[in-house]
């Protein structure tokens, strides 16, 4: 039984292009140096003495930086290629990240937090466009879920090592992290030749450059703007892993930095394990969006699992594995869904909507969360959380039903 996995495992990974293997390898860089976001509430709390509503005022800024930087991006992107939008954007994001440590005010947090997150984010259509250009739609999915495999590998590597980190002293955090973003980039600089001068002007390279493709607004595309819509709520849902989780952890069960890493990084640890393997034997098998579906029920087993009466271990172990199980679903078929449905010259704009569906999240989930924790505490906060991802659930099932993703 172990060995047929075992050979299943390495045909996951058979056929995939050697350009998405030197992108994820540089995102791995990346990520295992992606110890800040994982913390960042937890130093505005702890060390910064911010209150965990006013924690939640600086990471609604976070995500309004993404919301642009997503925007940017994707129209940076289209215009030319994604190289120096990758690179610029990661030398830039290190930067900043060692300068925050001057950082104590709760409005110039705001404003560096916005900056951060602008910068950050695009970065992502960017990323995007590159995983498309060099994949083919029989191992997209696949192509996808090795570039999210990386930055699973590097997050199972980050929290363990921040909480470690955080116990020496939270500078450590924004430097290992602001290196790690300008090493990634000086990788980039090593990126293999290959196909790139045909693929950055978002043309097929066996057909004549596009001079100046139709321009269409991608909120034009009905089917499409719906499909937006739910995946920013699905995402609210999601992300409270990033913004209240921990904070959970450290306020219910009273646990360390230390220990919060390591069950954070058990996210990483599923994903990295189990995803690849899984997208090989479903893949093509149904629609993307049933798989979202699919993916929305282990949400709401996820949250569930916190109301539960179980002991503080039990539970968190059965969050980490619903949420991971529904983020293995939802993610790479949402970001296969965007890549397909989007026409010749315009990846990079429906990409970046696309981002800026989870930026959108990133403003509501941290706003949201510690607003209700707040007010009615972290039982409410979860109940909400499996109703919103239930509604989602039937968002995408009526349309479905209509023919929107057919």
């Amino acid at each position: 039984m172990l060995l047929k996995f075992y050979h299943h495992w390495l045909n996951s990974y058979r056929g995939i292009p050697r350009m998405i293997w030197f992108l994820s390898l540089v995102n791995l860089i990346n990520r295992c140096g992606a110890m800040v976001i994982s913390f960042i509430t937890l130093y505005l709390t702890q060390h910064l003495h911010f209150s965990i509503a006013e924690a939640g005022y600086v990471m609604g800024f976070f995500g309004a930086g993404a919301m642009l930087g997503a925007y940017i991006g994707g129209r940076l992107t289209d215009r030319t290629g994604y190289r120096p939008v990758m690179f610029w954007s990661l030398i830039i994001n290190g930067l900043i990240l060692i300068l925050m440590l001057q950082v104590q005010g709760f409005w110039p947090m705001c404003a560096a937090v916005f900056t951060l997150s602008v910068s950050s984010e695009i970065f992502r259509p960017a990323n995007s466009v590159a995983i498309s250009h060099n994949s083919i739609p029989e191992n997209r999915t696949r192509a996808i879920s090795l570039y999210r495999m990386s930055a699973n590998m590097g997050w199972t590597v980050a929290p363990a090592l921040g909480g470690l980190l955080a116990t020496l002293g939270w500078n450590w955090l924004f430097w290992v992290d602001g290196l790690t973003c300008i090493g990634a980039a000086l990788m980039l600089r090593r990126l293999p030749a290959g196909k790139m001068s045909v693929e950055e002007k978002n043309v097929d390279p066996q057909e004549e450059p596009v001079v100046a493709p139709v321009r269409v607004s991608p909120f034009h595309d009905r089917s499409f703007v719906w499909f937006i819509l739910l995946t920013m709520l699905n995402a609210v849902v999601f992300m409270q892993i990033l913004w209240t989780v921990p904070v959970f952890f450290k306020e219910a069960y009273h646990w360390t930095e230390a220990q919060i890493g390591l069950i954070m990084a058990l996210n990483g640890l599923i994903v990295f394990v189990v995803e690849m393997p899984l997208i090989f034997r479903i893949e093509g098998r149904q629609l993307p969006v049933f798989y979202i579906r699919l993916g929305l029920v282990m949400y709401v087993l996820a949250y569930l699992a916190f109301i539960a009466p179980a002991a503080a271990v039990v539970a968190a172990i059965a969050y980490m594995i619903f949420i991971s199980f529904g983020e293995m679903f939802v993610m790479p078929f949402s970001s296969n869904y965007v890549m397909g449905r989007s026409p010749k010259g315009q990846l990079g704009q429906y990409m970046g909507i696309y981002t800026m569906a989870y930026s959108c999240s990133n403003i509501l989930a941290p706003l949201l969360g510690t607003q209700i924790i707040a007010a009615w505490g972290y039982t409410a906060l979860w109940s909400l959380a499996a109703v919103l991802a239930t509604a989602v659930w039937a968002g995408f099932w009526v349309l479905e039903q209509r023919g929107h993703y057919a």
